[in-house]
């Protein structure tokens, strides 16, 4: 009986060697076929984890019949039922993620500044590339710039305030609304338009009052000497 029984504890110890052992694979986006790296995966039957390596290889403590979890941010989460230790390929899904929509008062040029990908349908999400230009799994959401261009964001942000702040003011600075509240016609309405309109600073100050800005300026005006009320003429 001994003999038999060390036989049969060793042919068990055997199967049970068997069926543990190392669930390897590799992790790809559907469709393009990237490698994904940093993917949570999650063997739900003995809660052990790891992630993806650089190009979506990963390896976890797994026997037949666990459950594996794959997830990250961007991809729908899949999972997979261990059917073989040896190589299994996984492929996840993009998520369709939508932005809500900021609206931009600031400016209506600044709306077209969107950044697309010619070759994925015009979409705000775009996959990443390596310094070469070509893909290498992952993706880029055009939320915000990088501190790296901050500064270059915030200056563009201006000029583009500036421009559409411009456009408001040389609008409303025409002879047809400035002659509603000035007692000015023809040249003399010309000459104080162009001597008075505001600029950008002036015109965004918090304090910054049509009327009363347009009753200062026709008391400087009329202030003025005759040969003053003519706006200087650029020579060459």
């Amino acid at each position: 009986m001994p003999k038999y029984l060390l036989i049969f504890t060793l042919l068990l110890s055997c199967s049970v060697a068997l069926a543990q052992g190392t669930f390897k694979g590799r992790v790809f986006e559907d469709k393009t076929r990237l490698g994904l790296s940093n993917i949570w995966i999650e063997n739900l039957s003995n809660k052990q984890n790891t992630q993806s390596d650089k190009a979506g290889n990963f390896s976890i403590p797994a026997k037949l019949g666990d459950l594996v979890l794959f997830k990250s941010f961007g991809y729908y989460n899949d999972t997979a039922v261990v059917t073989s230790l040896g190589n299994t390929e996984i492929f996840m899904l993009p998520q369709n993620i939508q932005l809500k929509q900021v609206d931009i008062t600031s400016t209506d040029l600044a709306k077209k500044f969107k950044n697309y990908d010619k070759e994925y349908h015009g979409q705000t999400m775009v996959y990443h590339r390596d310094r070469m230009g070509n893909l290498d799994g992952g993706a880029v959401f055009r939320i915000h710039y990088w501190k790296k261009g901050e500064r270059d964001k915030a200056k563009l942000d201006k000029k583009l305030h500036d421009f559409d702040t411009m456009d408001r003011i040389h609008e409303l600075f025409v002879p047809e609304t400035i002659g509603k509240y000035v007692p000015l016609k023809g040249e003399e309405l010309d000459n104080f338009i162009s001597l008075y309109t505001p600029s950008v600073k002036v015109f965004d100050r918090k304090d910054f009052n049509m009327i009363t800005y347009l009753s200062d300026s026709y008391k400087q005006y009329q202030a003025l000497p005759p040969d003053k009320r003519t706006p200087a003429t650029l020579t060459n």
